[in-house]
């Protein structure tokens, strides 16, 4: 079964969520953050837009 647009979505944000928080916990290093940016990066690549909240939850949709 091909997952829906919505499901690649929420597993992107939930992705997008736990690399947020790994990348400012008190022992993370820097490449941490560096694989956080890369990612949103290679969204916005691929054509997506994204949003943090001040929660560090993430929310991404396909760019118009």
């Amino acid at each position: 079964m091909r997952a829906t647009q919505k499901e690649i979505n929420e597993r992107t944000e939930n992705f997008l969520n736990e690399r947020w928080i790994i990348a400012n916990m008190e022992d993370s290093r820097p490449q941490d953050m560096s694989y956080y940016n890369g990612a949103l990066k290679a969204l916005e690549f691929a054509g997506y837009d994204w949003q943090r909240d001040v929660d560090g939850k993430h929310r991404v949709w396909k760019a118009r």
